[in-house]
């Protein structure tokens, strides 16, 4: 397949008080082809949304640049190109307009594109909720008169509805029951078939992601920590910290461990020298030396995806 996004090097710093920096996506590099579905994981404040809301051109990346299809992507580009990245939020109660009724929420991203006369832009609308399993007919309700997750599809429909090439969706499952989940789920994996779509799918739900996307990137602190193809990075995590995410799920026939990754994350105000992830990390002494704690490890290409790990370098033959 084809590439059709493509993240080189990006970062996302905002300032703080007392003239200090807030490193919230530090170089960041990911690519998604035609079709296919990468998920983005982590911890709450680990970057994911951030770094989300920077591909998506909703918030301008400090360094680093974005290419859909080879041609740079963001905050500047034409409504033509913007069009073919959209984005479905985690909480479509706020995204979604509560004096207007859906049909016209659905119907909008049209109008301001002035695609199409208003019968055939009401039409488009009224099919994008047929095929995200809402009953035409309730274009004429607001959002306060549907369920959670009637609302959620109502904010992919909205989506889908100038047809883009890629998806990005930020936690869209979170908010939502557990049965209502597994339903949206089996939606946005029926519409990716039917439309050809590409996703990016932010979530701390190693479960969904396990089931929507073929491949995974894991992130720590603002960056990337290992990234690799859904069998193996489910199968044989490489990085202590993939491993602890994974032993926090639980599981019939296994111990559950309370507190798998020890403790909370540093502030990105102030992240640890070395290894952001060295303070809590259950592994580190065995490392040579003071190694993590010194050293940052860079992200490190290997057979199935990429690790940035001391442990899973190779180690250093000494004459």
């Amino acid at each position: 397949m084809s590439e059709l996004l493509r993240v080189e090097k990006l970062c996302v710093r905002f300032p703080a008080r007392d003239g200090a920096t807030v490193h919230a996506v530090e170089n960041v590099s990911l690519s998604i082809p035609r079709g296919g579905a990468l998920g983005l994981v982590g911890e709450s404040g680990s970057g994911k949304s951030t770094t989300a809301r920077a591909i998506a051109g909703l918030q301008l990346p400090s360094e680093g640049r974005v290419l859909l299809s080879g041609e740079p992507f963001g905050p500047g580009s034409d409504r033509a190109t913007r069009q073919r990245v959209q984005m479905v939020f985690q909480d479509p109660q706020g995204s979604l307009d509560p004096r207007r009724p859906i049909g016209w929420s659905v119907e909008e991203p049209l109008v301001l594109q002035g695609a199409g006369s208003p019968l055939a832009r009401r039409a488009r609308a009224l099919a994008a909720l047929d095929a995200c399993g809402l009953d035409p007919r309730l274009a004429v309700r607001y959002p306060h008169e549907l369920s959670g997750g009637q609302r959620q599809r109502v904010a992919i429909a909205r989506a889908l509805v100038v047809e883009p090439e890629l998806v990005i969706l930020d936690e869209p499952t979170s908010a939502l029951d557990v049965s209502v989940r597994a339903q949206v789920v089996n939606l946005l994996c029926e519409l990716r078939r039917r439309f050809g779509l590409a996703y990016l799918f932010v979530s701390h739900d190693l479960a969904v992601v396990r089931r929507v996307c073929e491949d995974v990137a894991v992130m720590y602190l603002g960056r990337v920590v290992e990234r690799a193809p859904r069998a193996e990075l489910f199968g044989a995590p490489r990085h202590p910290y993939t491993q602890a995410l994974l032993s926090a799920v639980p599981e019939l026939g296994r111990e559950f461990a309370a507190d798998p990754l020890g403790g909370d994350p540093a502030s990105p105000l102030a992240p640890p020298s070395g290894c952001a992830f060295h303070p809590r990390c259950s592994r580190r002494a065995e490392v040579l030396g003071n190694r993590c704690a010194l050293e940052l490890p860079h992200l490190v290409e290997r057979a199935a995806g990429a690790v940035a790990c001391h442990l899973a370098e190779p180690p250093v033959t000494r004459p």
